[in-house]
């Protein structure tokens, strides 16, 4: 809520009866303004002139994520990674008919006129013809902006996940464990594997597990949806290895959270993803984590 309050407020500073609902609503509760003071903060260590951008950012809460690495990485390890990470993206650039590098964002326009726009590391097919428009999500994020066409229903599918919508704006995004739908503007519904089907309107999102648990609905600004378009990210109870792995899409290399306590340390904060050194310089100085480079290829976090 606290972050739902800084939203509404920059993007309307001006606005005096929205002043008045938020007064009233820190002098309900000091649990209240403490939340706001802590989101504020978040919001104005980012590098100057970020916050004043329009419009308002995203709140993503993820699942948590734990992984353990070992503290010694011999130059072989470092390989490794590095070819797990790359390989298979290599892989989707050349087999997909739309696809995304590091920090790369592409703009799609489909057949029937509708458009599709991929965050970085992302790849999709399309199929479209005179009776199905479908487009296939095969990894990553995508916006939609989709024309209307009450005979045509434009679906997306991402793993077992199916979007439905006949003219919309929406996002989906696919990882390993999850899939994440939120709605910008017209209605869609979205199926899963033992999931009932799930309607939303604008302002709504949808998770969705891979492990078949109940999906877990929420609420975003519509205007929010898809914020990785302007290149920010905002963050409300994340974790800091779920920021990092955000933060991988747009960075050359690999990043490992070499610290369990860190990468579980949780997250609130607005970053610049059309910086994201910087961006992750401001994670680790908010949450007492040094970093380490190897080279050109590899970072490395770990508590100070």
């Amino acid at each position: 809520m606290a972050a739902d309050w800084l939203v509404r407020l920059e993007a309307a500073p001006g606005d005096q009866a929205l002043g008045r609902a938020f007064r009233a609503w820190c002098a309900a509760d000091p649990a209240h303004a403490a939340a706001f003071a802590e989101v504020r903060r978040s919001w104005l260590a980012v590098p100057e002139g970020l916050a004043a951008m329009a419009p308002p950012p995203r709140v993503v809460t993820r699942r948590p994520r734990r992984g353990r690495w070992a503290a010694g990485l011999t130059g072989l390890a470092v390989a490794a990674g590095l070819a797990v990470m790359l390989l298979p993206g290599l892989a989707l650039r050349m087999t997909a008919d739309a696809a995304t590098g590091v920090g790369e964002l592409r703009l799609v326009t489909l057949a029937d006129g509708s458009r599709m726009r991929l965050a970085p590391l992302s790849a999709a097919d399309m199929q479209l013809d005179g009776n199905h428009r479908r487009v296939i999500l095969r990894r990553g994020e995508a916006f939609f902006d989709v024309v209307s066409d009450a005979g045509r229903p434009f679906v997306v599918q991402a793993g077992g996940v199916q979007v439905t919508v006949t003219g919309t704006g929406f996002e989906v995004d696919r990882d390993d464990d999850r899939v994440t739908v939120a709605v910008r503007s017209g209605t869609v519904r979205v199926e899963g594997p033992g999931v009932s089907a799930v309607q939303l309107s604008p302002g709504e999102m949808v998770e969705i597990a891979t492990d078949g648990s109940a999906p877990i609905r929420g609420r975003i600004a519509p205007d929010a949806v898809a914020l990785w378009q302007d290149g920010r990210l905002f963050v409300d109870g994340a974790t800091v290895g779920e920021v990092v792995a955000r933060l991988r899409a747009y960075t050359p290399g690999l990043i490992i959270v070499a610290d369990d306590a860190l990468a579980d340390r949780e997250v609130t904060g607005l970053y610049d993803l059309r910086d994201p050194q910087a961006a992750l310089s401001a994670l680790m100085r908010a949450h007492g984590g040094r970093i380490r480079r190897v080279g050109t290829l590899l970072t490395i976090l770990d508590g100070a």
